[in-house]
């Protein structure tokens, strides 16, 4: 054997030793199905006991959980504000003072009273609007914000447009009972996806109440949802009631993290179906055991030096639907010879669509001893330290 031949066998060594020690696959598709669905095992849910017309609950993951009619086409009302709200924020003119017109003045109702030709704050009126639901203040921002009542309602049209709300038409600002107003279900709940998006929205909307600044001094006003009282983890949003439209309600409540959106069209009580929704989609989504801890969830291949089972090294719990949750095992880039029992050989990873909900070590439970050298490599070096003895 020449001594240019000792570079080639070397390397030849380097590559079996190298794959003696590292992982050559994972087989983990089979457990991780089979382990996900044994940890889905839930009783069944009753449907929610709701006497509205329409009216859905939805997750912060866009699922619906729950809908009746929620693509029927009535008026809504108040809950017209959102879309006014979030069209006068994303104007930019937070900061402005707004003049009220003739019109704004007469149209009354909310809680300010505005009269022609005192000036607010933006964020006052939007207090208003959002809280005790003021008529003025909602043509006051409107033509603030456009110009006109005209002009700012196209706008809202082309928002929902947008946002491709099939089912609902503008007609005012503000929601009274107007020809060919209205909304859905499912479609108030985008809008009041929207608003949940601006943070300043964000925090009006969760306020028992707000004192703000007007001509004539400090004024409280109240919010109308009786749900901020009354019901664990509420946020918000948007009370409504006219003749035509009856009681409306969207809502929403956080808990554990999680967010519900639920709208309630023509109701007898609002706020009682909006609790059963909400409650409904708590429980469908409740905080339950998703990936017990020892729980197999992998195996490590490492040729030749056997193979090796990951087990979870914590319990995972989160809200979660059932038919939503992925276990998947990623195992560690490398690994160090021997393993020893609760040795770290990659991750659990536990999602909810693109939603991660936990991330835990995956460990064996086992021993894997380093492999030793197989005759092929022991042949080899030896040749190696004969080819080394005869190059000196």
């Amino acid at each position: 054997m020449s001594i240019s031949r000792l570079p080639i066998a070397i390397l030849v060594l380097a590559l079996a030793l190298e794959t003696a020690a590292g992982p050559s696959s994972a087989t983990t598709s089979a457990l991780v199905v089979a382990q996900a669905r044994e940890a889905d095992k839930r009783p069944t849910l009753r449907p929610p006991t709701v006497g509205c017309e329409a009216c859905l609950v939805i997750s912060d993951t866009g699922d619906t959980l729950f809908q009746r009619n929620a693509a029927a086409e009535l008026p809504n009302a108040s809950t017209t504000k959102m879309m006014t709200a979030v069209l006068t924020v994303r104007a930019g003119v937070l900061g402005d003072e707004v003049r009220v017109s003739d019109t704004a003045a007469i149209a009354g109702g909310g809680g300010l009273d505005l009269k022609a030709g005192q000036v607010w704050s933006v964020e006052a009126l939007l207090a208003a609007l959002l809280l005790s639901s003021s008529n003025d203040a909602a043509i006051a921002l409107a033509e603030h914000v456009s110009g006109s009542q005209e002009a700012f309602v196209a706008s809202m049209n082309a928002q929902a447009r947008r946002l491709e709300l099939d089912h609902t038409a503008f007609v005012t600002p503000h929601g009274l009972d107007t020809a060919g107003h209205y909304s859905s279900a499912a479609d108030l709940a985008i809008i009041a996806g929207e608003l949940l998006e601006e943070p300043v929205l964000r925090e009006i909307v969760g306020l028992r109440k707000a004192a703000v600044e007007g001509p004539e001094g400090t004024v409280t006003i109240q919010n109308r949802n009786l749900l901020l009282e009354s019901y664990r983890g509420a946020v918000g949003i948007k009370t409504g009631y006219t003749l035509g439209a009856g009681n409306a309600l969207v809502s929403a409540a956080v808990r554990r993290k999680r967010r519900l959106i639920g709208v309630v069209l023509r109701s007898a009580d609002s706020f009682a179906d909006s609790r059963a929704l909400l409650d409904y989609g708590f429980a469908k989504l409740r905080r339950s055991v998703l990936l017990e801890r020892g729980a197999e969830v992998g195996t490590v291949v490492l040729d030749p030096a056997g193979s090796v089972r990951a087990h979870a090294t914590r319990t995972v719990r989160g809200l979660a639907l059932p038919d939503t949750i992925e276990v998947s095992f990623e195992p560690a880039r490398s690994y160090d010879l021997p393993l020893a029992p609760r040795d770290v050989v990659g991750s659990v990873i536990v999602t909810s669509g693109e939603r991660v909900i936990d991330r835990v070590p995956a460990m064996t439970r086992s021993r894997i001893e380093e492999p030793q050298p197989s005759w092929a490599v022991e042949g080899l070096a030896t040749v190696l330290s004969w080819g080394q003895w005869i190059g000196n």
